[in-house]
């Protein structure tokens, strides 16, 4: 079991009845560790319908003021156990003040009262962490991109012929915001990669002086423009071909 999270939890402020999300990706390890959380120490008990832990990923909702406390997420396996670093979540609540008018003597029900409700502040974005992740061909694990105080922003290097997954997270200081929906984007594919295979070798088979084989390895990943989906093998000397 290695020593470092692929992704860590980021603290998080929220509001009392939004859906609390804290994303953990665990170090690699044989066999895969298996990921359960701790919040001020205490290990989660995840037999009740708030708390739901997919792919590593801690989901709490509705958020209470009670959930607002020090998480930590913990990957073990039979080789050891590793914890990430303490996620500092905090849950603002609503502050109901009532301010009833005075009954008179003759009539003492309350007739209107006056509910204030305020909000305790959260603190201004500093900035905005992108997340995306492959869905198809091959699902990935979620990569951050921090935008800054952009309300746009570019992402290199995605690859033609996949499908991925978009999310804007916001941040002030190491304080993480909750995230926002999500958008699906295919990227469409071009006709034919740009390079050809490499390494192309040629030996005779053991099966006969007639069978040859021949082996070679894809074009650079930056060149493939979609999913390889097969190869044509031609013998000029013959006028034949083969494909698979």
């Amino acid at each position: 079991l290695r020593d470092n999270f692929r992704l860590q939890p980021g603290d998080l402020v929220a509001t009392a009845g939004q859906v609390l999300e804290l994303d953990c990706v665990p170090p690699l390890g044989h066999p895969e560790p298996l990921v359960t959380w701790k919040k001020d120490g205490v290990t989660l008990n995840l037999t009740g319908d708030r708390y739901v832990v997919t792919n590593g990923k801690l989901r709490v909702a509705p958020a209470q003021r009670s959930d607002s406390g020090l998480y930590v997420c913990v990957a073990a396996n039979m080789a050891g156990e590793r914890e990430s670093r303490g996620a500092h979540v905090s849950v603002l609540g609503m502050k109901l003040d009532l301010h009833p008018h005075v009954p008179s003597a003759s009539n003492r029900a309350c007739k209107p009262c006056h509910l204030h409700q305020m909000l305790m502040p959260a603190p201004v974005p500093e900035g905005y962490l992108v997340l995306y992740r492959s869905l198809l061909p091959v699902s990935t694990s979620w990569v951050q991109h921090d935008a800054g105080r952009e309300l746009s922003t570019i992402i290199p290097r995605l690859r033609r012929g996949y499908k991925y997954e978009f999310k804007v997270r916001p941040y002030a200081g190491v304080t993480q915001g909750v995230d926002s929906n999500s958008r699906h984007l295919w990227v469409p594919e071009e006709a034919v990669p740009s390079a050809a295979p490499r390494y192309i070798t040629v030996s005779q088979a053991a099966t006969g002086n007639r069978t040859m084989v021949v082996s070679w390895e894809p074009p650079p990943p930056e060149a493939h423009n979609g999913i390889i989906r097969g190869y044509k093998v031609w013998d000029d000397r013959a006028g034949s071909g083969a494909e698979g």
